[in-house]
């Protein structure tokens, strides 16, 4: 190693390895808290759903993946002994909380400087999307964890560069690939520090023995996923070969039906649309103080370890570069690993700052420290709407849908939006076993012996809206249905909303596959506004909020994400559209929130109000702040109807 190269690294020597330590378990215990504290405390729809269905089953197909993940959720349901949904959100905590302890170790190692790396910890720990992935059953918070760890092997390394310390990065990074295949995504940044920090350079890394060093740990690591094959065989029509098997296996566990279709693949016309987004997600994590202290970090370490920065901004770059070009309904989900460099960077920017203003001090104390402090009020701003605590919305639809439904008095036919789809699997798994439920795509080509069946044995057959169409659509006048209960509509809730009694009503561009009826939303807005004619402002995200029987003190719209703050009737509402809906379809946070408090008072309890998702979102409140009723409409969360068919 240059010995200029070798003087800036010892001149960031990390702190000592106890305090560093101390402080790492400190704000992992720090970040429990929080996460535990603002966790979902059952089943969630999307992805989570699947996740918790999943949890504990002996069985685990390529198509579920994350076998490592997998084996973690299932080590915590034996501990715990809770119900799976909430050991798999749980999971996710305590791996938080894992990973934003290994940053503090990280950014330490980093920048050499223990106050900066702390509250790099807490700002990353605080940012709005990881926070999110920790309150409900995600895989995101160990893949940081991974990225975290494979980090500091490589950077511990890079000071003693010996066999056994490159033989732990290898074996690190290679478990990482058991918990989430974007792993890959690092392999640039790595390979490139591996070439320009290797003490004979790139031909020193050829040789038979470090490549079949690294070949053996990725055998290793690949060994996670014989859990994953062994289910293939277990399956009513296992693969007859070992080739079949390979390919059948590489087909689910890469998900090739789907990811090869959205891979590079945002449209050119669109390109300028995720820029705007990314800039509004980065804002959304950080605030443009994170930004710009990561903006000072960058070139300072630019400046001191050249090698370093182009680690970190090789493992940027790509992972953004993933993100950017990833056609999925939620892609702000694969900028974590770009967020979390962003994070390491400001912890960089602190410890520059500080080092400039104040030699006295220990190396980036007053900035760390004041960058601490931003990160505790960013945690206060966001604490109510990223609470998840008394979410319960998921239940609520599936108890709805459920209703009366067993296998001794009906059956259930289905065909529902995947991520409701997902919640029921669970549901019907683990909260009511006893509800008989199948996807009607499933058995359409024998439908009319199925329902002949049930009715002769005396059950009932229900269907949801879209099944009962199915059915009429593929066998017309061979089956008869009716609604089994009128859904409830908008109009019908606010009429029912006492005059005098505060409200917001929140509008987002709905998704395809759930129409609004806009003559009920007029009636409505009609109705809450004291009969007054009204129309709602134009824009994809709308909010009208006031007092029942009044005009509304608020109507306002945007096509693009904004925050607004007005005084109801001596309460405070803060509403905040947090979501791109030109990119996003799928948030497991929603898509917006609306905060409430007395204004009175900065003391005064503040009130997770209203999730808002696309769709219709429509909360009362009392004079406290304190939520009466929710109700949500053309969404996830819409009371669903029920069909009887015969």
């Amino acid at each position: 190693m240059p010995s200029s190269l070798r003087n800036a690294i010892d001149a960031d020597a990390p702190p000592r390895r106890i305090p560093t330590l101390a402080a790492a378990l400190v704000v992992s215990l720090v970040a429990f808290a929080l996460y535990r504290s603002t966790l979902l405390p059952g089943v969630d729809f999307g992805d989570s759903g699947s996740i918790q269905t999943t949890i504990g089953s002996p069985l685990l197909t390529p198509r579920d993946g994350y076998p490592l993940y997998f084996a973690i959720d299932a080590a915590v349901l034996r501990l715990t002994g809770a119900e799976p949904a909430h050991a798999a959100n749980l999971t996710s905590a305590i791996e938080g909380a894992v990973a934003c302890g290994a940053l503090v170790v990280v950014c330490a190692e980093l920048v050499g400087a223990l106050a900066p790396a702390v509250a790099a910890a807490l700002l990353f720990g605080v940012s709005y999307t990881f926070w999110s992935q920790c309150v409900t059953a995600e895989v995101y918070a160990l893949h940081i964890a991974f990225v975290l760890a494979s980090l500091y092997l490589l950077l511990r390394w890079e000071r003693r560069p010996t066999t056994a310390r490159l033989a732990l990065f290898f074996g690190c990074y290679a478990l990482g690939f058991g918990n989430h295949l974007s792993m890959i995504l690092l392999a640039p940044g790595f390979t490139l520090f591996l070439v320009l920090v290797s003490p004979r350079g790139w031909r020193g890394l050829l040789t038979p023995r470090i490549i079949g060093l690294a070949a053996g740990m990725a055998a290793i690591g690949a060994m996670q996923y014989a859990w994953n094959i062994r289910t293939l065989w277990f399956l009513p029509q296992p693969p007859d070969t070992m080739w079949a098997t390979a390919q059948t296996f590489w087909f689910d566990v890469t998900k090739s039906d789907w990811r090869d279709t959205m891979m590079l693949s945002v449209p050119q016309s669109m390109l300028r649309d995720h820029a705007a987004m990314y800039w509004f997600d980065l804002r959304q994590q950080f605030g443009v103080p994170g930004a710009a202290a990561a903006l000072v970090g960058a070139i300072d370490l630019a400046w001191r370890v050249p090698r370093r920065a182009a680690l970190i901004f090789a493992l940027y770059a790509a992972n953004l570069a993933f993100a950017f070009g990833y056609n999925v309904g939620d892609a702000h989900v694969f900028y974590l690993p770009s967020h979390l460099m962003v994070a390491l960077l400001a912890g960089a920017g602190a410890a520059a700052a500080g080092n400039i203003v104040s030699r006295r001090l220990p190396r980036g104390a007053a900035f760390g420290v004041a960058l601490a402090l931003y990160a505790a009020a960013r945690a206060y701003a966001d604490f109510p709407a990223l609470d998840r605590s008394r979410d319960d919305r998921a239940i609520t639809v599936l108890d709805s849908l459920t209703s009366g439904v067993d296998d001794q008095r009906s059956i259930l036919l289905v065909d529902l939006n995947w991520q409701i789809a997902n919640g029921l699997s669970y549901f019907a798994k683990v909260t009511k076993p006893e509800v008989a439920a199948v996807r009607v795509r499933d058995v359409l080509l024998y439908a009319p012996a199925l329902v002949r069946a049930n009715l002769l044995a005396g059950r009932d057959v229900l269907a949801t809206a879209q099944a009962a169409r199915l059915l009429t659509d593929a066998y017309g006048p061979m089956f008869e249905t009716r609604l089994e209960r009128e859904p409830e509509t908008l109009d019908a809730v606010a009429r029912g909303v006492p005059a005098g009694t505060r409200y917001v009503l929140c509008v987002l561009k709905p998704t395809r596959d759930f129409p609004m009826d806009r003559d009920d939303l007029g009636r409505a807005l009609r109705t809450l506004n004291g009969g007054s004619a009204v129309s709602m402002p134009p824009g994809d995200y709308v909010v009208e909020a006031g007092v029942a029987g009044q005009r509304a003190t608020l109507a306002f719209g945007s096509d693009v994400p904004f925050a607004k703050r007005v005084d109801i009737a001596g309460v405070s509402v803060e509403m905040r559209m947090e979501a791109w809906l030109a990119a996003d379809t799928i948030r497991r946070m929603g898509f917006g929130h609306v905060v409430t408090a007395r204004a009175a008072g900065v003391a005064a309890p503040r009130h997770h109000a209203l999730i808002v998702e696309r769709g219709i979102s429509f909360a009362t409140f009392d004079d406290q702040g304190s939520p009466l009723r929710t109700a949500y409409f053309a969404g996830l969360f819409e009371m669903p109807e029920r069909y009887l068919v015969w």
